[in-house]
């Protein structure tokens, strides 16, 4: 029963470095050597805002003053935006020296800004001689995935690919050959009444998906480490009780996908889940016990035992999925002892219960709320979700409290609402 997942409830194709260029112009030693398109939480411009930018890098012996050269993102408009040509320690790129310019459209601002932004779904960029006409570099990119930078490898070499990590004003290190493509489930995220197969594809050939279904992530990327802790995928996944399923493909020589979660849900293994299920500990820490269940004089009461699915139904679910010991582990490793206060990586799922999307995003889960005395007033505990890079996106994009208000979060409380609930020990309300 360790799968039993805690679910809340709650009111490429290898993006497909298809690389091409013009010839490059050898007489000027200037190349496009490294840009991100999709910059959500890698490197600030001077504003302090995440912001597109370029670099620009000058292989040769001398320097270079690239005020009055133009850079633009459509090959047939090569003028499109003119480097500023009056302040050229600003412009001057040293001999084997790097330069940034931030694509952003916010020209009044300070520093370097071009009059444009890049497309992250695919586009051109190219630097034209300060005659607006003699093409000195370009480069025509496919879709590009957020925070991860394009560049040559070595610097200034034809060879581009995508980089390790992003090295802006700086020499390009390891690269990939490609990324392998997202994973695709024939299943979505939702909510299920009878037994079926999930079936798990990557586009990329030669790429292993690896699987788990009891919370834990199923590869090991970090700190250079890269090594498997799930199952091989050989095959259609059977589901038959509510189960968060998470997959990841990789690859040797290219940059694996993200960890995908998908949560099924089964409503009557939900009401009916066991109070102490195998796997999981049975002592919090502060009253002698852990109770995993839906409590049983709600589930069991004549006034709401016929309509409690329909219930359940009627307002989102929030699906917080990572390993148990996590979770619940004693000894300070689990977040929902008492006195741990630490983050854990974990996958955040809204499931709309009417099937519309909703979201998924791999972010960071700690306790808040109370002391470290008094934080048992009850045992439903409420939660942060932080957004944040060293975890998964920098922040979260939907409309969570509908379309009329804000849709970007650095970060959400899961309120336990204390005082909506039967914390206590009381009777049925």
């Amino acid at each position: 029963m360790k799968s039993l997942s805690l679910v809340l409830a709650l009111s490429l194709f290898v993006f497909g470095l298809v690389w091409a260029e013009e010839p490059r112009n050898t007489v000027t030693p200037l190349v496009i050597n490294e840009f991100m398109a999709s910059n959500n939480s890698s490197v600030r411009d001077p504003q302090g805002q995440y912001d597109d930018w370029i670099e620009i890098h000058n292989y040769g012996s001398v320097a270079i003053d690239i005020g009055g050269f133009y850079l633009t993102d459509n090959l047939s408009n090569p003028a499109k935006w003119r480097i500023p040509n009056t302040n050229p320690a600003a412009t001057t790129i040293p001999a084997g020296g790097y330069l940034l310019i931030w694509i952003d459209n916010d020209i009044t601002d300070s520093g370097l800004h071009a009059n444009f932004k890049l497309d992250a779904a695919g586009e051109q960029i190219a630097l034209f001689d300060s005659d607006g006409s003699t093409l000195i570099d370009s480069v025509i990119f496919d879709r590009q995935n957020p925070d991860i930078s394009y560049g040559r490898y070595p610097d200034a070499s034809d060879n581009l690919q995508i980089l390790d990590s992003p090295s802006p004003r700086g020499e390009n290190f390891a690269s990939y050959f490609g990324e392998v493509a997202d994973t695709k489930f024939s299943h979505n995220r939702g909510f299920y009444d009878a037994p079926f197969l999930v079936t798990i594809a990557t586009e990329t050939k030669g790429a292993v998906i690896y699987y788990t279904l009891d919370g834990t992530e199923p590869y090991d990327t970090t700190d250079n480490k890269r090594s498997s802790t799930g199952l091989v995928y050989t095959g259609p996944v059977p589901i038959n009780t509510t189960t968060s399923l998470r997959a990841i493909a990789v690859k040797p020589g290219f940059k694996s996908t993200n960890i995908d979660t998908q949560t099924y849900i089964f409503l009557d293994d939900v009401i009916r889940q066991p109070a102490r299920p195998n796997g999981f500990p049975a002592n919090w820490g502060h009253t002698g016990r852990g109770d995993y269940e839906m409590d049983p004089e709600v589930v069991n009461n004549s006034r709401y035992r016929n309509t409690i699915k329909d219930d359940l139904m009627s307002i989102p679910t929030l699906s917080l999925v990572m390993d148990v010991d996590d979770w619940f582990k004693s000894g300070g490793q689990g977040i929902y002892i008492k006195g741990e206060r630490s983050e854990r990586a974990v996958s955040a799922e809204l499931i709309f219960p009417e099937g519309r999307q909703g979201f998924q995003i791999n972010c960071s889960v700690m306790i808040v709320g109370g002391s470290s005395v008094n934080r048992w007033k009850m045992d439903k505990l409420s939660m942060r979700l932080k957004f944040q890079s060293e975890y998964g996106p920098a922040k979260l994009r939907f409309p969570v409290f509908g379309e009329d208000v804000t849709d970007e979060f650095d970060t959400l409380v899961v309120d336990a609402r204390m005082n909506n609930s039967w914390g206590y020990g009381g009777g049925v309300m």
